[in-house]
């Protein structure tokens, strides 16, 4: 099943899971086969660790593996090994930025995470509003991490794309019709 292959695709990628019970809130909020993260690679820690679809855990091992480290690497060597990602929300039964009303959200059904911060051996990074204006290497990373999440998630809010969306970068699976991809 395609389940099955995204979990051994997870665990050779080195990712530290287990799965979970099914989880079912009501009010179209679930996920039939979750599974908690603690380590999305070798040596990087999801902090806190996060309970959502293998699909988005398997995008995100993909996206740290051959986008976030390479270009750390390049914009932000001062920093050392990258030790963790900080995430502020990954399986929550709620609506679409929290509003009362409205579609829900891709985070409850599992298809979400939300990344605060980058935490490499020598500090942390937190997701920012890049300015277009703003020529330095830590700035650079950030509009490249930006643009690059969109080869891995459908969806990509960039810190500062919208109110709800100041501080952190939301990524997520949703399908949509013709693979088309929401970047801002």
């Amino acid at each position: 099943t395609k389940h099955a292959q995204c979990l051994k695709d997870l665990a050779d990628l080195g990712t530290i899971f287990e799965t979970a019970a099914p989880i079912d809130d009501g009010d179209g909020c679930g996920i039939s086969r979750p599974i908690t993260v603690r380590d999305i690679l070798p040596g990087i820690k999801l902090a806190p660790e996060a309970t959502f679809r293998c699909e988005t855990a398997l995008q995100l091992a993909k996206l740290t593996r051959e986008t976030i480290i390479p270009a750390a690497r390049i914009a932000l060597a001062d920093k050392g090994d990258l030790k963790g990602i900080h995430q502020a929300s990954a399986y929550v039964c709620r609506n679409r930025n929290g509003a009362e009303t409205g579609k829900i959200s891709e985070h409850a059904r599992g298809n979400a995470i939300d990344i605060a911060a980058l935490e490499f051996e020598k500090g942390t990074v937190p997701m920012v509003i890049a300015a277009q204006d703003d020529g330095s290497l830590p700035a650079a990373f950030q509009r490249s991490l930006n643009a690059s999440a969109c080869l891995y998630f459908t969806t990509v809010l960039s810190p500062g794309s919208d109110e709800a969306h100041q501080d952190h970068l939301h990524l997520d699976v949703i399908e949509r019709k013709s693979g088309y991809r929401f970047c801002r």
